[in-house]
Formats: C-alpha cells, structure tokens, sequence
C-alpha cells in the first residue's frame, strides 16, 4: 500500500534535537529542516583586569589569544554520505508502511562537506591553533563579573563555518583606598579630636586626583560627607554615583 512520508513531520522539529558539533569542539548549528547545516565555532572566554580609573573612563585593551583558525593549504569537498545535503534519508518498513526519516549526516555532523586536504599541523577539522591579537573596547561603568560578548572574534569554523564569539569577563582591581558599591564610592577619613570639635579642611581621594572638604565645628564621628556625581558612570548611561566619606575620628594627635 501507500507509504507514509515522516520527513514533513520531523522537520518541524528544526534543531530540538541538535548538539554540539562532534570533534573540535564547536558551538552548535544554524538553519534546520531540509538545510545543509553551517557549523559555528566555539566561543573563547578571557579574564580582563580593570583598574577602577579604567572601569570610570572606560578603555581600549589589546589581547592576545590562541585561536583555531583554517590552516593555510586545508581544502573540503562535499560529503562522500550525504552528498552535501548535510542530511540523510532513511526508510524504514513498519506495520504501518513504509516510514521515510531524515536525520543528521554521521559523517560530516550536517555541515555538508569534510576535509579533503589537511593543511600543515592541522587537526582533523584543518583547523590549526595561531596567535591573534584584537582590540577590545570597554565602556565606562562596566562592573565585576559583567561579560562582554564580541560576536563573531572566537575560534573559526571549518568549511567556511561561522567564527565563534569572544566572550571577555571582567575583573575590579581593588583600590587602595577607595570602595565601590554599585556606581557609589566609599572612603573613610580619619580625622583628630581637634579637627573634629574646630573645624579643618581634608582631602578626599577620588577615582582621579583629590578634592578638598571643608569639616564643620563640631563633627561627630562616623559623620558622613557626600560628594556628588564623584562616583562612577552607569554603564546604561543612567547618571554618575557619588562618593561618601565617612569621618572617623581618631584619639591620637597628630603634630
């Protein structure tokens, strides 16, 4: 009798099934149903140490990284299985009739193609790992553990595949005298019982230089001076934090 066609069925499942490519370590796929997949590379994850004066103004860093790129002499031809279509076809006889399936290409995981040459020093995918370097900018505000996703900056794919993404995580230097919280910035300021009950003038770090604060008569320890917009930028552009300065005041005299 007449067969039954499952082919229009599974190909609504688009990539639910799919995974990661085998072997080389790639990212995953794009496209899906009767397409010949396009293989992505995987994505590179560096660590980027900021000072706070850096993360205030943002920056522009150089890296220098180990990237899987195609060797120089690596050629691909179409898939000897699937015949480039990335995807192959099964029939299979059940108590219903004949069901027809179509799955990913075992040979070349539905890219469509494989290595016919290998370049000089390449792995199996002829790909080869070389030493990159990229400029990388930074925006202002930016904040410990925040990740930065450079799309397309990571390891190539094979047979004209998409790059994989740099994905740059970042780490807060700590400051020597300055705590951030948020956009806000802490600091605490010691100061003599004298100054504290007459008055006096102290200095205040900030991300860059000092500014002077005039103390009142009469300070009370733990007195808290807020200095506006002396803080750190938001990095969605939402205003600048400020810096509070706690007044600590200290028993020794200073002479």
């Amino acid at each position: 009798g007449g067969g039954m066609n499952m082919e229009d069925i599974f190909s609504q499942f688009g990539d639910i099934f799919g995974g990661a490519f085998a072997g080389g370590g790639f990212g995953g796929f794009g496209g899906g149903g009767h397409q010949r997949r396009t293989v992505k590379g995987s994505n590179l994850r560096v660590r980027m140490k900021l000072t706070l004066a850096e993360i205030a103004e943002g920056a522009e860093k150089q890296l220098k990284l180990q990237k899987l790129v195609r060797a120089k002499g690596t050629e691909y031809a179409s898939c000897p299985t699937c015949k480039g279509a990335g995807q192959v076809h099964r029939v299979q006889s059940t108590f219903l009739g004949q069901m027809q399936t179509v799955t990913t290409c075992p040979t070349c995981n539905g890219m469509g193609q494989t290595v016919s040459k290998r370049g000089a020093g390449s792995d199996a995918n002829g790909l080869v790992r070389e030493e990159s370097v990229v400029t990388v900018k930074i925006p202002a505000g930016v904040e410990e553990g925040m990740q930065l996703n450079l799309s397309g900056l990571g390891n190539e794919a094979p047979a004209g595949g998409l790059s994989g993404d740099l994905l740059v995580v970042i780490e807060e230097e700590d400051h020597p005298e300055l705590k951030r919280d948020g956009n806000n910035l802490h600091y605490e300021a010691f100061i003599t019982i004298v100054d504290a009950t007459l008055g006096a003038t102290v200095e205040v770090p900030l991300v860059q230089g000092k500014a002077k604060v005039k103390i009142e008569p009469g300070t009370q320890c733990n007195h808290v001076l807020r200095l506006k917009h002396k803080g750190l930028p938001s990095v969605n552009h939402h205003g600048t934090g400020d810096l509070f300065a706690a007044l600590l005041v200290s028993a020794r005299v200073y002479g």
